[in-house]
């Protein structure tokens, strides 16, 4: 993406020459000459850096003097400040107040692109790492409905469609839009988050589209408008009210918008992925979601398994997580033993990848002084079912009233009956989880059906 610069000079042929350099190397660039005009290119839309001039003739305000409210409204805007009469003092201010550099004129046209370059790569990074944090994004699982999502994330990365990904809670929404930016042409721009269950409603417009007090200038700016050049990830997008879903809809047709109160319209190139855990389909009945929006966001929708659907996968998970927490919680990473591996995925895992992360950094925690014998009773007590309740009553009910090959055999058939049911009838997965062959299994199910039938 073309990098927006605004070149604010009092020279009109200055401007024009610092422009045209910078078109030549691939930047986008609009002009400004004192603070009126600089609070109008800034209201119509952030720029990626600001070059200021110290001296600005017939500006009621000095360069020096815009820099402070610049960087009041917008602190992570980088700003290089250039003068043709500077000194070592001024320099020293500019610094001081939060200016990226300052250069002298006549310039070095290298050194300029050299600062410039640094300036927004500098500022770039601080978004990411702020971004990126909480885990790493890369995408885990080999099941086949791990494999088919995969697939979508791969082909649609690279277009430019919006999309939609529904799913239960917990399921990994989220990190399925970050793989889909980080593997887009995007990926050097920002990507924004908008969590819509953290903010009461009448808050949510403004978190998106920004405010501007009554002279025009930006009180708050929106995310919006922050992922101009990126991409925006709506989680939830079903709690949008319906005056920010009408917002959303011009947003998607005109490619600007209006922030609250705003005088100016400001354009914007940002992909929007949309993420739901809800029935978007009944919310379109019930009119309480714009249909005109879902259609619009839904360009290519990503539909995410619970783990319950990917259960082969929660080994992999496993390490991941065992890797993750263990960096985060400063503590060594005690890899824990099969028959553990084995006890998590019997687990009914509602809450999904949260649910098993969760577990696993307690588990992390508890294991540094507990036997393997323990965490395997910890791991069983996670189960929020009553599948470990029915199976005793049926070894307290039944059992202790049959043979011993009478109560084998009822045993066999009620555990092989529970992991069938685990893993959907899929024989392959059962045999390879209860360690028979699936011929094997094949030939106990079926003489265990001919027993129920003598």
């Amino acid at each position: 993406m073309n990098k927006d610069i605004l070149i604010v000079d009092d020279e009109e042929d200055i401007r024009q020459l610092i422009a045209g350099i910078l078109q030549d190397e691939g930047f986008n660039t609009r002009l400004a000459w004192d603070y009126n005009s600089i609070k109008q290119e800034v209201s119509k839309r952030i720029p990626a850096l600001v070059l200021l001039d110290v001296w600005l003739e017939n500006s009621n305000l000095d360069g020096i003097e815009i820099l402070k409210l610049i960087k009041k409204s917008y602190p992570d805007l980088p700003i290089i400040m250039i003068s043709g009469h500077g000194t070592i003092q001024m320099a020293i201010n500019s610094l001081k107040v939060g200016a990226f550099n300052f250069i002298e004129k006549p310039f070095d046209t290298n050194l300029l692109l050299l600062n410039i370059n640094r300036a927004i790569d500098n500022a770039e990074l601080k978004k990411k790492v702020s971004q990126f944090t909480d885990d790493d994004v890369y995408f885990i699982g080999e099941s086949s409905s791990a494999l088919l999502v995969k697939s979508i994330i791969e082909k649609v990365a690279v277009t430019k469609s919006r999309v939609f990904i529904s799913g239960p809670n917990g399921s990994g929404k989220k990190h399925i839009a970050k793989l889909i930016h980080q593997g887009s042409k995007r990926s050097k721009g920002a990507m924004v988050f908008l969590n819509t269950k953290r903010l009461i409603i009448e808050d949510i417009e403004e978190e998106l589209f920004g405010k501007e007090n009554q002279d025009g200038i930006p009180e708050r700016i929106g995310l919006v408008e922050q992922a101009h050049n990126g991409t925006l990830y709506i989680d939830e997008a079903t709690n949008l009210c319906i005056k920010s879903q009408r917002r959303l809809i011009k947003l998607l047709t005109e490619n600007r918008f209006n922030r609250v109160n705003g005088k100016y319209s400001v354009e914007v190139d940002i992909r929007i992925i949309s993420a739901t855990s809800k029935d978007i389909d009944e919310m379109i009945r019930n009119k309480s979601f714009s249909e005109d929006l879902f259609y619009r966001l839904n360009v290519v929708p990503i539909q995410v398994p619970s783990l319950k659907e990917r259960i082969d996968d929660i080994p992999y998970f496993i390490d991941h997580f065992l890797e993750i927490c263990s960096r985060n919680l400063g503590l060594k990473n005690n890899k824990i033993l099969k028959e553990h591996y084995n006890l998590l995925q019997s687990l009914n895992l509602s809450g999904n990848l949260r649910q098993l992360k969760n577990i696993i950094e307690h588990l992390l925690i508890v294991s540094q002084n507990h036997s393997s014998e323990e965490i395997g009773k910890l791991i069983i007590s996670y189960d929020n079912t009553n599948n470990n309740v029915n199976f005793s009553d049926i070894i307290q009910k039944k059992m202790l009233s049959l043979s011993l090959k009478k109560a084998r055999e009822l045993f066999e058939k009620e555990y092989i009956g529970l992991q069938m049911k685990r893993f959907n009838d899929n024989v392959s997965k059962t045999a390879d989880f209860i360690g028979m062959e699936r011929s094997a299994l094949h030939r106990k199910l079926k003489s265990l059906n001919n027993k129920d039938s003598d």
